[in-house]
């Protein structure tokens, strides 16, 4: 079986480090020094450190003696730089042990991860099904990330899921990001749970990632259907008719999500197993 070892190649680090989030709300005045300008006063002058160039930074920062120094980019930057928080909940119920989905999942929350800690921001790690199960805070170095794949790698599956609780549970979160990474097959009340991650000043995304059967089940079969997260099982034959209402029904899940985060200011974006990785995760930073 594949793991996350498998999937970040050098290459595919490169191709992250292109890319850097775009906050869609402005950064409160406290805070740490980092690599994103906050819109409150300091000393916008005072010279704090340097970072790499990220593809989107002002060239006029460029510090041109370390680049030849060094045959590299590097941007000033000041006190008045402040380092968002990203905050990332990936579900690790027993729903999401299905083929690669899980493997997936925890890809999307690695990148996302990776692309932070190469933007100079700080990164809060949330597993959870039923409660959080592990969280891991203030990862704040690029140096830092293998320990952090490390961990992704090691999460299981098990449990229900109650993206509510665990939003509950995260406590005091800095403004900033929260990437909540599901498949959303919960009757936990994710409104709610919205709520509670706004009300802790946060700009939320929800990421959907199904399995290629879940997406489009296979027709011209009968099959046992078992929620295993209750135990609850349901005969079926695969035929024309339930595959069609089946995919009505995704497709008004679906369509229930997109609606909850746009009225809600947030972002929602769905993507299977195979979904490629890349194409995917620029695609929710956009």
């Amino acid at each position: 079986m594949r793991s996350l070892q498998d999937i970040f190649s050098k290459e595919y680090l490169m191709q992250l480090e292109k890319l850097s989030f775009s906050l869609r709300q402005r950064l409160s005045v406290d805070g740490y020094s980092g690599g994103r300008k906050s819109h409150g006063k300091g000393s916008s002058l005072e010279f704090s450190d340097f970072r790499e160039y990220i593809i989107g930074d002002d060239l006029r920062r460029v510090d041109w003696n370390s680049y030849g120094r060094f045959g590299k980019l590097y941007i000033k930057l000041f006190m008045e730089e402040k380092q968002a928080e990203i905050n990332i909940f990936l579900d690790c119920s027993k729903s999401m042990d299905k083929d690669e989905k899980f493997l997936q999942a925890k890809a999307v929350a690695s990148s996302l991860a990776y692309i932070s800690l190469c933007s100079g921001d700080r990164v809060n790690l949330f597993l959870w099904n039923e409660s959080l199960t592990m969280e891991k805070r203030g990862t704040n170095q690029k140096s830092s990330f293998i320990e952090l794949l490390t961990v992704l790698d090691k999460a299981e599956c098990g449990g229900g899921s109650d993206i509510l609780r665990a939003s509950l549970l995260s406590g005091k979160l800095g403004r900033g990001v929260s990437i909540v990474i599901s498949d959303f097959f919960s009757e936990a009340p994710l409104e709610e749970a919205l709520r509670v991650l706004q009300g802790k000043k946060q700009q939320v995304c929800f990421v959907q990632v199904l399995s290629l059967d879940e997406e489009k089940p296979t027709a011209g079969q009968a099959v046992r259907l078992v929620d295993s997260e209750t135990g609850e099982a349901c005969d079926l034959a695969m035929n024309l008719t339930v595959l069609g209402a089946y995919e009505r029904a995704l497709k008004e899940h679906r369509g229930a999500l997109a609606e909850l985060c746009y009225r809600s200011g947030s972002v929602f974006y769905f993507m299977n197993e195979r979904t490629p990785l890349f194409p995917a995760i620029r695609e929710i930073l956009n």
